[in-house]
């Protein structure tokens, strides 16, 4: 998401429909940022669950999951970005709201893919809609704290500075999502926005800094 990579989340407006390379890019290294997340997902369950679950079988039955669905979003998200920023009156809507609008449309993605392909049905409304109003969130978020945090830098360095916003925007778009859910107490402050926190900030500086060191 830099500016020679605007990686994605900050992308600057294309001039002509992305070439098959760009999309490519923005799949692998979305599901390189989903591989990022299989240790997150990993020591999260053996914390949250009294079962062992051997890390073997957790690689084989979540792995492909984690990877697949982020990849699918960050190609979709890429891909919608690109569409908004055709309209000529695309500047007179905030960068946020496009990162927001492009991340939901990739979470409403991710999860038709998975449930279609992976569970061969059709996703419930719940399902969509809460992926989607998640990534909005996540996705607007991070985008509006990196172009004002950081505007002649994009993505944000060092990774450790990238990762805190995509932390701060996972921690606030997921407590508020699950807040609006009915999640409270314990199950939101140990839980969700942690857990959004640590996943959402990953999947995000992975992405981006990934996207820029190949110059996409």
């Amino acid at each position: 998401m830099g500016e020679s990579a605007t990686g994605a989340l900050e992308a600057s407006s294309p001039s002509s429909p992305p070439s098959w390379p760009r999309p490519l890019t923005f799949f692998a290294t979305g599901a390189l940022a989903g591989a990022s997340t299989v240790p997150i997902d990993f020591a999260w369950e053996r914390l949250s669950t009294s079962k062992s679950i051997p890390l073997s079988s957790f690689i084989r039955s979540r792995a492909p999951v984690l990877i697949g669905r982020a990849g699918v979003r960050f190609l979709v998200f890429d891909q919608t970005k690109f569409l908004l920023q055709r309209y000529p009156s695309s500047t007179s809507i905030p960068v946020w709201v496009q990162g927001g609008v492009s991340g939901a449309v990739g979470g409403f993605a991710e999860t038709c893919a998975h449930e279609l392909m992976v569970n061969a049905r059709l996703p419930t409304f719940d399902a969509l809609s809460s992926q989607s109003r998640k990534l909005f969130m996540c996705f607007g978020t991070y985008t509006y704290l990196s172009t004002t945090c950081s505007p002649q830098q994009l993505p944000p360095k060092p990774f450790w500075y990238c990762w805190l916003m995509g932390a701060a925007a996972g921690g606030l778009g997921s407590g508020i999502i699950s807040r609006l859910e009915g999640i409270k107490g314990a199950g939101l402050w140990t839980s969700a926005v942690p857990r959004g926190a640590m996943t959402i900030g990953t999947v995000i500086a992975v992405q981006v800094t990934s996207c820029a060191a190949v110059g996409v």
